[in-house]
């Protein structure tokens, strides 16, 4: 067969003419660029087998369908954006999941959610600018947001861990262009709130660290007292022999054990939680 030859889409079947297609690992065939629109933006079609790539598409159908039933429907005010010229990313707190914003993303037929406990660390970058003819110190920055992933070239797809994103390992977002410093802006501010490492960095809030403890330090002490006040609660209820005192103190420690896991994790056990919520209610109708 020549260069220009035209092939059959492994997928649908259609010809897949040589500027529109990809090859896929292992010369396992071709995909079409219609067939390739059904895939994520963040992927190399051509590192995967025609077998993983269908298990690809079978999950976008599913992110799909969960922005369009649990991410579109939410008021715009209760959304968080930030964006840099096209690319950016949009959070929904009560859903727990957010948006890559990109203009390859934009075009792909499946839109697709990031869990916020798929969110394993954050860190600003930096680009120097290599303009001769000098101008700003950075041509651009932002923020790489590194997410826990079960993707690796030999290892995919950790089916029973919705945690672990089974495609992506990180997502990089601009925040401003030409700049001469950078020290990661709302966005950062956003995802320390997110994840509970965010302080008062004004003067006010230095001297209320100094007296009362740093936010964190200020949360293991409440979790700690109520900590102590379920387990006293619990003990009584025990002693008295009072089975109604008993079974709400119970409750409560199920709570604290949760305020605990979330002190521990960065508040990701309630983002599991809600997250799984929203997915089982779409996705097991």
């Amino acid at each position: 067969m020549g260069l220009f030859s035209k092939e059959e889409c492994v997928f649908c079947g259609k010809s897949a003419g040589f500027f529109g297609r990809k090859r896929l690992v292992n010369n396992e065939g071709y995909i079409c660029k219609d067939c390739e629109n059904k895939c994520s933006s963040l992927i190399n079609v051509g590192r995967f087998t025609k077998e993983e790539l269908k298990g690809h598409m079978e999950y976008m159908e599913k992110q799909n369908k969960i922005y369009e039933e649990a991410f579109e429907g939410i008021d715009k005010k209760n959304i968080d954006r930030f964006v840099c010229i096209s690319t950016g990313v949009e959070f929904a707190d009560e859903i727990a999941m957010f948006r890559y914003l990109s203009p390859n993303a934009d075009k792909k037929e499946n839109k697709e959610l990031f869990r916020y406990d798929q969110i394993k660390s954050y860190e600003p970058y930096m680009i120097a600018n290599t303009n001769s003819q000098g101008g700003k110190k950075y041509s651009e920055v932002g923020i790489i947001i590194h997410l826990y992933s079960s993707w690796t070239p030999d290892m995919k797809q950790y089916k029973d861990n919705r945690s672990f994103h089974p495609y992506v390992t990180e997502l990089k977002v601009p925040v401003h262009r030409n700049v001469d410093d950078f020290t990661g802006g709302p966005l950062k501010n956003k995802l320390d709130k997110l994840f509970g490492v965010y302080e008062d960095n004004s003067v006010f809030g230095s001297i209320k660290s100094s007296i009362v403890g740093t936010n964190k330090q200020r949360e293991q002490a409440k979790v700690a007292a109520e900590g102590l006040k379920v387990l006293g609660s619990l003990a009584k209820a025990k002693m008295s022999g009072n089975e109604e005192d008993e079974q709400k103190a119970k409750e409560n420690l199920d709570v604290l054990k949760n305020d605990a896991m979330d002190l521990a994790t960065g508040n990701r056990a309630s983002y599991t939680k809600i997250a799984n919520d929203v997915e089982d209610q779409i996705l097991n109708k």
